[in-house]
This record gives C-alpha cells, structure tokens and sequence, in this order.
C-alpha cells in the first residue's frame, strides 16, 4: 500500500507540475479559459465604433414623401437590425426604417467595412409605392420619382385572417416559402452563387393606420446576418376583398433571384455604383464626393 500511495504522489505531481507549465505557456496567447481573445476584442472595438458613426450620421439625414418636403418621414428610433458578414470580412452595419402612416417606406443599411477597408456607407432602397427623396446635411442625394418596388398577388395565399396573432403566422409561413439566391462578387469577380436564409423572425411589424393595408411585416433574406433582400408581406384591403401581397427590394449590387415554392417571381441583374440619384436602391460611400 505504501508503494502504491507512493505512485499515486508522483503522478499527482506530475499532473501539477503539466498544469503549471500549461498555465506559464497559455497565459501569453490568451488561451485560458475566460481570457479575452485578441479578436473578439477588436469585433467589439470595431462595432462599437461602427455604432457610433452611424449615431452621429443619422440626425444629418431627412426623408420625405413625394415632391413636398414638408412630409417628412419618421425614422424609427431604433435599428431594426444590427448585423455583420465574416464570409466578407470585418464588416458590421445597422438597418433603419422610414415610415409613413406606419407602413416603412424607405430602408437604410449603414455600414462599415474594416477589412477590407471601406468608406462609412449608406446602401438605400425606396420601399414606398409613390416618390420619396433624402437630403443629407442639407444636400439632396436621392430622389427615387417612382415606386420603389411592385406589388403581387401571394401565389395561393389564404385569406388573411381576423386575429393578428393568426395573420403574423400566416407571414411566417409565407415568408419560408421564399428563396434567394446572389451572384456574390465581393471576393470572386467570376461570381460565386450562394444561397440565402432567411430570418424567420420579421424585422418589422406594421403599426398602419392606413385602412387599407391592416397588418404587414418586413423580413430579411442574408448572408451571415448581413441583409441582401427584403420581403414584405401586407395585408390589402381592397372594397370587400382582402388580400396577401408581397414586394421584394434588394440590399446589394449583384445579381439576385427569388422564389416563391420553387417558382421563379422576382430577379434583378447588376446595379450601378453608386446608381443614378432617381434609382430606387443606391449605394452612397459617405465621405467620398457623390451628387
């Protein structure tokens, strides 16, 4: 037994004397459990700072509906969604709404890209079904003249329903039905096709006080958690009948197709950079010149 006790002391020692030395080597690489890793640390570093010019940034800009400036449209207070994009880099953006009446007419993507390098960017997209403009520090940059997206009959659809806490789970059961797929050229300018989730959670729910539009919601179809194309699902009201309709805009400059069911509806080729001033999506890298 004494032997054995004996054996049982040496290992233990052993065993201390291996923590030791893993303890003396990990230290310096920040590898002990708790530590801080060097980029995690820098992810938050950046997204805060990221955070902060968007904070600064928004109070300079103002939108409004149709060719009279004094119908401004109000900006939610919040973003609707903060997201990143590891397969492209070091980048993290925050998503704002423009309303009108509750319904969003306009949606704002702003981000920054720290690697690749990047300028601080306004991606931009009319939601709304007449003319809005945007002025920027009291310059106009952007002044879509038509709708910014079409409206279309749900393929199929249900009535919607009397309760809203139904018709929210009738948007959801829609909105898995969709399918995106983007020609990404960010990395490989041959173009990699990749296929888009979509978070199933909507952004946005409708506050209408439009009679003839009860209840709609905003869903996001991404890349990572970074927004590519927005879904909207409304409710129309139109005489007696009531139907589903959806609308589709995008959040990138490369080509993209959706689906409803497997169906080809909706497919937009290659933008303009940054695009025309009255293009219903633009892309305004903020500290460069941009009419």
């Amino acid at each position: 037994m004494a032997f054995r006790r004996r054996e049982i002391m040496s290992r233990a020692n052993m065993l201390l004397f291996a923590s030791i030395v893993l303890l003396v080597v990990a230290a310096p690489l920040g590898l002990i459990w708790g530590a801080p890793d060097d980029s995690e640390s820098r992810a938050a570093e950046e997204r805060e700072a990221t955070t902060k010019l968007i904070e600064a940034d928004l109070p300079q800009w103002k939108l409004w509906a149709g060719g009279d400036s004094d119908h401004a449209l109000t900006l939610e207070p919040k973003p609707v969604l903060r997201w990143t994009n590891p397969g492209v880099g070091r980048v993290y953006g925050d998503v704002y709404l423009w309303t009108r009446k509750g319904r969003p007419e306009a949606v704002m993507s702003f981000y920054k890209a720290w690697q690749p390098k990047y300028d601080f960017t306004a991606e931009m997209h009319s939601l709304s079904l007449t003319e809005i403009a945007a002025e920027r520090d009291g310059v106009l940059l952007w002044q879509p003249r038509k709708a910014g997206i079409s409206l279309s009959a749900v393929p199929d659809a249900a009535k919607p329903a009397e309760s809203a806490t139904k018709r929210l789970q009738q948007m959801r059961d829609m909105a898995g039905r969709f399918s995106a797929r983007l020609v990404d050229r960010r990395i490989n300018l041959e173009g990699e096709r990749q296929e888009l989730r979509l978070l199933t959670q909507p952004l946005y729910r409708y506050r209408s006080t439009d009679p003839e539009l009860p209840d709609g919601a905003l869903f996001a179809i991404v890349m990572g958690t970074d927004p590519e194309v927005f879904l909207l699902l409304e409710a129309r009201q139109n005489g007696d009948a009531r139907t589903w309709q959806f609308g589709l805009a995008r959040m990138n400059i490369d080509p993209i197709a959706v689906s409803y069911m497997d169906k080809e509806v909706w497919r937009v080729e290659k933008a303009q950079y940054p695009g025309p001033v009255d293009a219903p999506y633009r892309v305004i890298s903020q500290f460069r010149s941009a009419p």
